[in-house]
């Protein structure tokens, strides 16, 4: 009854969304240079197999362009040909649909067999990753996307200590271990609003009652399991107990822990959030956080320290809200340089490396992505915008697909971000990937 009532909201909610149709063709104005090597932590472009709502990724028709798209297939290949992004973490999903472990595992390997196929049919401009090694190699000897296996929701696949190494001979790299309910493995943080309590009931009832909301025995256990098949272990989506729960086993079995969408409770209060001494923890542990990329959900909600609001001028739902969390990421781990590292002077490039900061789009992770800010009825004029230059499709049309992405960088350069931190992000991975796989 509740995957029927979980579907029933997804098409209703899609529905209500439907953008305008729009020309396919990508301008050469969307196709400006971008930092490489470029990483992003975690996308889906085989969505439509556990949810036909989407339709097919890759070798599909062009979507519309248009950064409403919270239902709708984003991944497209000549728009991620144009991403700049080298590294793309295919995640597969199943934690919401499975009805069993054997339907749970099917359904995983029907998104990697999608994927692969692809790449088999594109070998001359893609890649699936197999080891840090031929990564590096790819990386450096070819202009190919390297696409690496990943999945979100440990739910089912996670049964016995010998499932663990199954996904690593799938060339699974990383596993998000909770999604969006509570489940055998721990408790997943409830998304704020009406939908979230309806998705994750037992949470939401455990949560009424004032239960600890945790990981379990068999949680804890698979992150060991995980780390020893030489897979990254994820701690998006999870409670902030179940992520004290988390860092308890990783610091004491010496895994590095990832957050591959996360957010500060500092500025947006919710369930979903990270609160300030478990980014710290994270980075203590040799791990590596990362934030989501679609600005709307990294907009303010009840902050945590309020002395460390947003600006009100910063323009809500879009890549200047991306800048702000961004910036408040960096500015939270240089202020704890000493506690991290020992030393107040300057950091070596070793030791700034560790401080790299990720991205990920989440392409069809049910969510739209940043709006414009520029334009009639948005923050700012056209008029407005600064050093006097046109405007780019992203000041006007918003995050549309990856394809934008360049631009998407090349304002937040414009408006004084530094990227290096995330820059910095692609080697630090393959370093977590090598470590794991020690």
């Amino acid at each position: 009854m509740l995957e029927k009532l979980f579907i029933t909201i997804v098409i209703v909610a899609g529905l209500g969304c439907r953008p305008a149709p729009q020309s396919p063709k990508a301008p050469e104005s969307e196709q400006a240079s971008s930092p490489e090597p470029m990483i992003d932590w975690q996308a889906h472009p085989a969505m439509h197999i556990p949810w036909r709502i989407f339709g097919k990724g890759l070798r599909d028709r062009a979507p519309r362009r248009s950064y409403r798209h919270q239902f709708r297939q984003t991944v497209f290949a000549p728009y991620l040909e144009q991403s700049g992004v080298r590294l793309f973490l295919a995640a597969a999903m199943a934690a919401e649909r499975a009805r069993s472990p054997a339907h749970a595992r099917k359904l995983i390997l029907r998104q990697f067999a999608y994927v692969e196929a692809f790449v088999a049919a594109h070998s001359d401009r893609y890649a699936i990753g197999r080891s840090p090694e031929q990564v590096r190699a790819l990386l450096r000897d070819t202009d190919k996307i390297v696409i690496l296996h990943s999945i979100e929701g440990g739910h089912l696949l996670l049964n016995n200590p010998e499932d663990a190494a199954f996904w690593a001979e799938q060339g699974v790299v990383l596993m998000t271990l909770i999604h969006l309910r509570d489940d055998e493995l721990g408790s997943a943080g409830i998304l704020p609003g009406a939908i979230g309590p309806i998705v994750n009931r037992r949470g939401a009832k455990r949560r009424r009652y004032g239960e600890r909301r945790g990981l379990t025995f068999r949680g804890k256990q698979a992150i060991v399991e995980l780390d020893a098949a030489g897979i990254l272990v994820d701690l998006s989506h999870m409670t902030q107990t179940s992520i004290d729960d988390a860092l308890e086993v990783t610091g004491a079995n010496g895994i590095a822990p990832v957050i591959t969408h996360g957010k500060l409770a500092a500025i947006r209060d919710t369930e979903l959030a990270q609160r300030d001494d478990q980014v710290i923890e994270l980075y203590r542990q040799g791990g590596m956080f990362s934030l989501g990329l679609a600005g709307a959900k990294l907009d303010p909600i009840h902050p945590a320290d309020p002395s460390r609001a947003i600006p009100a001028d910063v323009c809500r739902g879009t890549l200047e809200m991306f800048r702000a969390h961004h910036e408040a990421v960096v500015a939270l781990l240089g202020a704890h340089t000493e506690e991290l590292f020992g030393t107040t002077g300057p950091l070596t490039p070793a030791q700034r490396a560790r401080l790299a900061v990720g991205w990920s789009s989440d392409w069809n992770g049910w969510l739209s992505h940043s709006k414009p800010v520029y334009g009639a009825g948005r923050c700012r004029r056209r008029a407005d915008l600064p050093d006097g230059l046109p405007a780019l499709d992203i000041d006007t049309r918003g995050l549309a697909h990856p394809g934008m992405l360049p631009q998407h960088w090349e304002r937040l350069r414009r408006d004084g971000m530094d990227l290096e931190p995330m820059q910095r992000s692609a080697e630090r991975f393959l370093q977590l990937w090598e470590q794991a796989r020690d």
